[in-house]
């Protein structure tokens, strides 16, 4: 009975670890010493920098933040070691990078609409060698 308990406290311990940001808090802060190492190691300097690879990773985090499932959880920390570690010793070289990590985030920044202050005249004059003029009413 006493062992029984045990093991239930002892689980609900981890669990609690797992959920609230204790294995995955220590991956992702493993991940963010591990970034400037893998930006030298494949040459990204010039194409994205220390800051918007942490944006990355933790646009990556967030997309799994609602997991409740402890053993969810474990597995997403397992496939997290095994992707960077794919990085680390190179088996994924610089083109899968910016493929797989950088190329949908740049996307995803390129898809938020900023509103121009300018006319519409203006903003297809910039945008285009050819501007085309808004039709008369």
């Amino acid at each position: 009975m006493a062992s029984r308990l045990a093991k239930q406290a002892t689980a609900a311990v981890q669990q609690k670890d797992r959920l609230f940001g204790g294995a995955a808090r220590h991956f992702y802060y493993e991940i963010c010493r591990c970034l400037p190492f893998i930006q030298r190691l494949h040459k990204m300097e010039e194409m994205v920098s220390l800051r918007e690879l942490r944006a990355i990773v933790k646009d990556r985090f967030k997309e799994y933040k609602d997991v409740q499932d402890g053993r969810v959880v474990d597995l997403l920390i397992f496939k997290g070691r095994e992707e960077i570690e794919t990085y680390l010793l190179m088996h994924k070289q610089r083109h899968h990078m910016i493929t797989e990590v950088v190329e949908p985030y740049t996307n995803k920044q390129r898809a938020v609409k900023v509103v121009s202050p300018n006319s519409p005249f203006l903003d297809s004059f910039l945008s285009t060698a050819y501007p085309q003029t808004p039709p008369r009413q």
